[in-house]
Formats: structure tokens, C-alpha cells, sequence
């Protein structure tokens, strides 16, 4: 009775009949030296999944593309392989590359990745591609030392922090198509010195936010003087010295603004420092005379409880005193008010001492309040800026009435809060945020 074949290896065998056919490899070259292959390519028939190629182990390069595939398997035995392309199929995780050792070039776009793991054993890779995916963080390359090219466009990626900084020799870098917004952010790429070619627009895969704010190029020229092209497009050397002017111009405009701020804090705190030394001596020739007279009524109490025992040093005697400092109690009843008017003037210089303290303590918080604010502006380009409202603006007004309306004196009574009083309203222009706004309003409003 026959034996009924197996349908897995019924479709393994179909399978690399398929592949041999479409890489033009005899069944010889396969059943005698299949070591001797070094490039195959999956592409024409729709695979769901990776295999055939535990034999192939001379393989050095492979390709494999608009596949149906979930997972990454059947690569360990393709331990020379030296590049290997997997893309637009449906793997969601990076795993799978313990033997390939000798990876130089990995291309993994158009999957469905959404982090970057499992790569730091591959010292010899020089090139990564990670473009549309799902990634959200750029993690997982601490030990790619040798990375030169670098390809993370159409991601989620918000931030870049300190995620590049062991890629120093980073020669190219496409972060296109992703979520970076801020300036600041940008400036984490200096540090990649050896950067030639940088991206953060591109017309593949669109743009970032920061690429909408204001002097985005300016910002990026002057700081990445090293790049020979931004934005898939040539870097002439007239745009990075008219990029260094103009940031110098703005540099120039805001340092004089904050050395003004703080000249002027010098002198106001020069100017309450010479009024509380004037009253701090006023204060202290009122006490000096009050401790004077406090001391010579001591001595007159002394001659008066003494009679006859010493009485007054001098010439003169208890006799030659006035009546009134010739009653004991009289002389204690002033010596109390001369005491606490000492008290009051001590408190006094106390209390003026401590509101110079204050005042320049404020005046200074104000000062380092002003001076953020100015480096606000100059490292975000001049895309957000804080302006200080007047009463008679009628924003103020509109910011007023809204808190006001806000308020419910019942909430706030356990607190022992009757009312409230605005004493200053801040307008921020954030041209991030306002491009944020008009995108998804355009997005609710019907244009058509």
C-alpha cells in the first residue's frame, strides 16, 4: 500500500524548486555545492515564511521583499552573509541575527517594527535601514560603533536626547517623515562630527514639524557647518556664511539685550544698597544716642539709690539734679521707654536689613526670570516668545474675564481664599503649537 506524501514537505520542496527557478541556480550547482551560491533573492512568490536556505551557508547576500512574512527565521545558518535586505513584509520585531556576525548592510524598511533590538552584536554593520516603520524611540544602537549610514525616516520618533552619541562616525542620517518639533532637540546632532548628509525633510517621505517654524535652516546651517547636504539637496557654501551671519546677527541682538538686563539689575541693586547703608547709619546714630542717654540715667539711678555713698562723680551732687530725676521711679519709668526704644530701633534695623535682602532677592529672580526668557527665544529661532500684556490689550482683558469665571469663592473657602486678583497676563506664541491648531482645524473644517 503507498504511502501518502507529506504536505509540508510536498510545499518545502515546491518552495525551493520556486527559488532555485527564480535565481537561475541548477539543481547541479544546489545538490553538489550549494555553499558555492552567494546571492539569492525572494521576491516572486508569495512566501509566508522564511525558508529553504539552511544550505545556502556561502550565501553573502540576500534579498526578500513583498512577502507575506511575520517573523524573522531560518537565517542561522547564513553565517557569511554580509548584506541582507527584508522589506515591505509584515514583521513586527527584530530577532533572528545571532550568526550573522558578519551583517554589513541591513535594510529592514517598510515593515512593521516598532523598536530597534537585537543589533548590538553586528560591530562590522555600517548601514541600517529603518524607514517606514512604527518605531517610536531610536534605542538599540550603543554598540554600532562602525554605523556610517543611517536611515529612520516616516517613523514616530519625537526626540532624539542622547540616542546618537556613540555613532561618531555618522556620515549620513535621514530622520524625515517623523515627529521632531523642537530646536533644542536638533542640537543633540552636533555631536556627530563626521555627519555629511542630514535629512529631516525629504520628498519620499515628508517633513517634520521643526521644518515649519521659522529659520529652521538658519539654525540647522550654523550649527552643522560640517554638512555638505541638508535635506537631500547640495549645501552651498554662500547659504552656511549667509546662515552665520544672520545667527550671529540674532546671537549679537540677544546677548546685548541680556548684558542691558543685567546692568541694569547691578544698578538697582547698587542703588537699594546705598539707600539701606544711608538709613542703616541714620538707624544707628538714633540708637547710639538713645543707648547714651540710657546709660546716664543709669548712672543717675545709681546716684540716687546711693546717697551718701559715693553719690555722683564730679563736682556736683544728687542735690544739684532736677526734681524729676530725683524720684527713683520717675528715673525707671524713662529708662523703660529709653529700653524699648532701643527694642524698636534694633527691630527696625533688623527689619530694613531684611527687606534689602528681599528686594534683591526678587530683583534678581526677575533678572534670571527676563534672561531665560530672551534664551528662550534666541534657541527656538524666535518660534516661541512670551509677551507681557497691558490692560488696555484686549487680550489682557479676554484672559482676565476667563479666570475671573473660573473662580467659585465656595471651593476656595476651606482654604481661607475670599477672592482673587490678576496681576499679570502672559501671551506665549508658540508657532509649533499654532501649526499644530491650523493643521487639525483644517483637518475638522470642510474647505471645499
Amino acid at each position: 500500500m503507498p504511502v501518502a506524501a507529506n504536505p509540508r514537505v510536498k510545499d518545502a520542496n515546491q518552495a525551493l524548486k520556486g527559488l532555485l527557478e527564480a535565481n537561475g541556480i541548477p539543481d547541479k550547482v544546489y545538490n553538489e555545492d550549494p555553499s558555492s551560491v552567494k546571492q539569492i533573492e525572494m521576491f516572486l512568490f508569495n512566501y509566508s515564511k522564511i525558508q529553504s536556505l539552511d544550505n545556502f551557508t556561502g550565501l553573502t547576500s540576500l534579498f526578500i521583499a513583498q512577502q507575506a512574512i511575520p517573523e524573522m527565521e531560518g537565517l542561522e545558518t547564513l553565517v557569511q552573509l554580509e548584506q541582507m535586505w527584508l522589506a515591505e513584509t509584515n514583521i513586527t520585531r527584530i530577532k533572528g541575527l545571532d550568526n550573522l556576525v558578519k551583517l554589513q548592510k541591513l535594510y529592514l524598511y517598510s515593515n512593521r517594527i516598532k523598536r530597534i533590538e537585537n543589533l548590538g552584536h553586528l560591530r562590522e554593520l555600517t548601514t541600517l535601514w529603518l524607514m517606514d516603520n512604527e518605531i517610536e524611540e531610536i534605542t538599540g544602537l550603543e554598540n554600532l560603533h562602525g554605523l556610517t549610514h543611517l536611515n529612520l525616516a516616516q517613523n514616530k520618533i519625537r526626540e532624539i536626547g542622547s540616542s546618537l552619541d556613540a555613532q561618531t562616525g555618522l556620515i549620513e542620517l535621514n530622520l524625515a517623515g517623523n515627529e521632531l518639533w523642537s530646536f533644542k532637540d536638533l542640537l543633540n546632532i552636533t555631536r556627530a562630527k563626521a555627519l555629511r548628509k542630514l535629512a529631516f525633510n525629504d520628498p519620499d517621505f515628508g517633513d517634520n514639524p521643526v521644518c515649519e517654524l521659522c529659520n529652521y535652516q538658519t539654525y540647522v546651517f550654523f550649527h552643522l557647518q560640517q554638512l555638505t547636504h541638508m535635506d537631500t539637496i547640495p549645501i552651498p557654501d554662500e547659504g552656511k556664511q549667509l546662515a552665520e551671519a544672520t545667527y550671529m546677527k540674532k546671537k549679537m541682538y540677544y546677548n546685548m539685550r541680556i548684558k542691558t538686563l543685567k546692568r541694569n539689575t547691578t544698578n538697582i541693586n547698587r542703588k537699594g544698597k546705598d539707600a539701606f547703608l544711608e538709613r542703616k547709619e541714620a538707624l544707628n546714630l538714633n540708637l547710639a544716642a538713645i543707648i547714651r542717654q540710657q546709660k546716664d540715667l543709669e548712672r543717675v539711678l545709681f546716684a540716687v539709690e546711693h546717697q551718701g555713698k559715693g553719690g555722683l562723680n564730679g563736682a556736683g551732687g544728687v542735690e544739684d539734679l532736677s526734681s524729676d530725676l530725683r524720684d527713683p521711679d520717675a528715673i525707671k519709668k524713662k529708662l523703660k521707654l529709653l529700653k524699648e526704644a532701643v527694642e524698636s530701633k534694633t527691630r527696625e534695623m533688623e527689619g530694613t536689613e531684611h527687606m534689602m535682602k528681599s528686594i534683591k532677592s526678587q530683583v534678581c529672580s526677575i533678572s534670571d526670570y527676563n534672561t531665560s526668557r530672551l534664551i528662550v527665544e534666541l534657541e527656538t529661532g524666535g518660534n516661541i516668545r512670551l509677551e507681557d500684556g497691558k490692560p488696555s490689550d484686549v487680550w489682557y482683558s479676554s484672559c482676565v474675564d476667563l479666570v475671573n469665571s473660573r473662580f467659585f469663592q465656595g471651593d476656595f473657602q476651606p482654604y481661607g481664599i475670599s477672592d482673587l486678583k490678576v496681576v499679570r497676563v502672559t501671551r506665549i506664541h508658540n508657532r509649533f503649537l499654532r501649526n499644530r491648531f491650523e493643521e487639525r482645524l483644517e483637518g475638522l473644517v470642510d474647505t471645499r
